[in-house]
């Protein structure tokens, strides 16, 4: 949510799902579904990692089948195929805000960039489709780790692949709780949250845009 977002409005529900359930005018969502989400994101936790989009594929099978489970009209293997393709092989499944493409020109030119998301591989993809991934260099992808933002060790692989020491390196971040983890290790942080209304803990600078951050940085 600092570079990206889901064209569709959600993250695990492709566009394709939307359509599908305007086609067969099925209700978008449901309590059953609600629970069966919890079970299938349970279950794709699981995974300790996924290194290329072949597993993810496979996984995201699973996903969607325990997802629609039981439901009527969503459980059978043709919406199951058509959420899959679109969520690991479509590129343009996430879209970047307006001010992406610019603000991280500019902030190539004084400093260097890295990325970590917890994702999986299919982000390479979205990145290198719109000719950003250039711009990040480590790359990190949390499925390929076999772990996330919510612990350290994404963390420790992050500075392993840089040059500067954890109190060289600025992280940003929506998550108030993923800022915090990087300053005990050492890093500096912000937090930018694109919902202008979010109120957090004060202890960390809060952002809402890349032009604040341009400001802050000193980047004009």
């Amino acid at each position: 949510m600092v570079l990206i977002y889901p064209r569709s409005g959600d993250w695990f529900l492709p566009d394709v799902y939307f359509e599908y359930c305007n086609k067969f005018s099925l209700k978008t969502k449901s309590l059953h579904q609600s629970i069966n989400f919890k079970k299938a994101y349970y279950h794709l936790c699981q995974i300790r990692q996924i290194v290329n989009e072949e597993q993810e594929l496979q996984a995201f099978q699973t996903f969607y089948e325990i997802l629609f489970s039981g439901l009527k009209g969503k459980d059978n293997p043709n919406l199951v195929r058509l959420c899959c393709e679109a969520t690991v092989n479509d590129n343009r499944k996430y879209l970047f805000y307006d001010d992406v493409e610019v603000s991280i020109g500019k902030l190539n030119c004084k400093y260097e960039l890295g990325l970590i998301s917890d994702a999986w591989p299919s982000l390479f993809n979205v990145y290198r489709n719109c000719n950003m991934y250039r711009y990040f260099e480590p790359f990190i992808v949390s499925s390929m780790y076999g772990c996330t933002k919510e612990g350290y060790d994404l963390f420790k692989f992050a500075m392993a692949n840089v040059a500067q020491k954890p109190n060289e390196c600025l992280f940003i971040d929506d998550s108030y709780g993923n800022c915090k983890r990087a300053m005990r290790m050492g890093m500096e942080a912000i937090v930018l949250n694109r919902d202008k209304y979010y109120k957090g803990p004060k202890d960390i600078l809060h952002l809402h845009n890349l032009k604040q951050l341009e400001e802050v940085l000193g980047i004009y």
